[in-house]
C-alpha cells in the first residue's frame, strides 16, 4: 500500500512549486485532480523541450494527475470546486495570498465546508509585510535567500536548476504529511502556509550562513562545534 492511497487533493498552480509537491503526492498514491485555467491550462505546458505538445518540464512535474479546465472567475466555476470539496482531503495552491479568498475558495470557507480538509497555501514571502502580494520566481528567491551569494566570488551566481522551487516543494509535501497525521489522531484538517523565502532560507541555513558570517567575519570556534 502507497502511504497516499484513498487521499484525493485538489491542485490549483501554475509553474513548479505547487505542481511538484502534488506530482509526489500523486507517486505516492494520491488521486491528483490538477485544476486549470480555460484559455492555455498551465503556461509550463509550453516552456522548454516538447513532444506531442507537452512540454517535458510539464510531464515531469504533472506525472499521475487528472487535470479539468475551470473558469474560477465565473460563479459556476466557484460552485463547481465548492461541490467537489466534501471529496477532497488536500488543497494546494500556489496563488498571491488573497487570490483564492477573493474567488470564494479560500481556507475558512472550504474548510467550512469540509472540517477535514488540509489546506495548504504556497506563497513567495509569506502573508504578511511590503512584499507578500509580490509575484516570486526561483532566480528571486535564490538572491533572496543568499543563494546566488554563496556560489563564491564577486557577485551573485545564479543556480541554473530552480533550487528554490524545488525545496519548497519538498518543504510543502512533507507539511501536508504532517498536516495528514494530525487529522488521523484529531480528524480535523489544517490550513498550513509555506512561504519559498522561507524554505530556501531553512535550507540554506547550515551551511552558508556558518560559513559566510561566521567563518567569513573572521570567527573561529574554540571548541567543536555539535
Amino acid at each position: 500500500m502507497k502511504p497516499f492511497e484513498n487521499i484525493t487533493v485538489l491542485e490549483f498552480s501554475t509553474m513548479i512549486t505547487a505542481s511538484f509537491a502534488a506530482m509526489m503526492m500523486a507517486d505516492q498514491g494520491a488521486r491528483v485532480i490538477k485544476v486549470e485555467p480555460m484559455d492555455m491550462g498551465d503556461p509550463m505546458r509550453y516552456i522548454g523541450a516538447s513532444k506531442g505538445g507537452i512540454s517535458a518540464l510539464f510531464a515531469n512535474c504533472n506525472r499521475g494527475k487528472q487535470s479539468i479546465k475551470v473558469d474560477l472567475k465565473h460563479a459556476a466555476g466557484q460552485q463547481l470546486i465548492q461541490d467537489l470539496i466534501p471529496q477532497v482531503d488536500v488543497v494546494i495552491h500556489n496563488f498571491r495570498p488573497g487570490v483564492m479568498d477573493s474567488l470564494g475558495l479560500g481556507s475558512a470557507r472550504l474548510r467550512e465546508i469540509n472540517p477535514r480538509l488540509v489546506y495548504l497555501a504556497v506563497s513567495g514571502f509569506g502573508t504578511t509585510g511590503p512584499l507578500a502580494k509580490a509575484p516570486a520566481y526561483d532566480p528571486i528567491i535564490q538572491a533572496q535567500v543568499g543563494m546566488t551569494a554563496s556560489q563564491g566570488g564577486e557577485g551573485h551566481t545564479f543556480i541554473r536548476n530552480l533550487m528554490c522551487d524545488k525545496i519548497t516543494a519538498y518543504t510543502a509535501m512533507q507539511a501536508v504529511t504532517g498536516a495528514l497525521l494530525v487529522r488521523a489522531h484529531t480528524g480535523q484538517g489544517q490550513h498550513v502556509d509555506v512561504a519559498m523565502i522561507d524554505a530556501g532560507l531553512f535550507f540554506i541555513y547550515p551551511g552558508f550562513f556558518y560559513e559566510r558570517y561566521l567563518v567569513g567575519s573572521g570567527y573561529r570556534a574554540t571548541a567543536p562545534l555539535v
